[in-house]
């Protein structure tokens, strides 16, 4: 049977995982509307080479009149062009967080994580299972961190498997969870 089918709501732990890191390193803000988020992913992308490469990687015709407009709001990107901007953004911030990003979470002997099981209060009470929400120092964070600054998801997943492993026996109860908490 496939998580959810009974009723419990989550998110896999690498999911968490890239959502937690990109909030401690800015990639996304939630206060920030989309006019708002769209000008500020453009300024960073257009600070460096480095941005302008993401952009093309992303697949954003690099026109120098067309990028001058949008920076100058004269026009605005379609929905898909927003939508490569935001990978580009996200992917170049990752890029630039990762370094910093590990010496935070490395510093003083690792990062505390709390762990918070997947919300059963639609499971009929039959089939719910007991998991309370852990902790779990993590020392070395940085293959983690390099695994999310290359958005690998497959990666991150391995690397969530191998942090919640040695949770005692009920470590697949954390495959999927509500929120991840960080002590960083």
């Amino acid at each position: 049977m496939g998580f959810g089918q009974l009723g419990a709501h989550g998110v896999p732990g690498a999911v968490a995982l890239t959502t937690t890191l990109d909030d401690i390193a800015h990639v996304t803000d939630p206060y920030k509307t989309p006019d708002e988020r769209l000008r500020h992913n453009l300024l960073y992308l257009t600070r460096s080479r480095t941005g302008y490469a993401y952009m093309q990687d992303c697949g954003i015709r690099l026109e120098h009149r067309k990028i001058t407009a949008w920076l100058a709001e004269d026009r605005v990107p379609s929905a898909e062009q927003q939508r490569r901007l935001e990978n580009a953004f996200r992917l170049l911030r990752r890029r630039n967080m990762g370094p910093s990003l590990t010496r935070r979470l490395n510093a003083d002997g690792g990062t505390r994580v709390e762990i918070y099981p997947v919300d059963q209060s639609e499971v009929a009470p039959e089939h719910q299972r007991e998991a309370r929400w852990r902790h779990k120092n993590i020392y070395r964070w940085d293959d983690i961190v390099q695994a999310w600054a290359r958005s690998d998801l497959l990666d991150l997943s391995h690397r969530w498997q191998y942090v919640i492993s040695d949770l005692d026996s009920d470590w697949r109860r954390y495959e999927y969870v509500t929120h991840l908490g960080f002590w960083a």
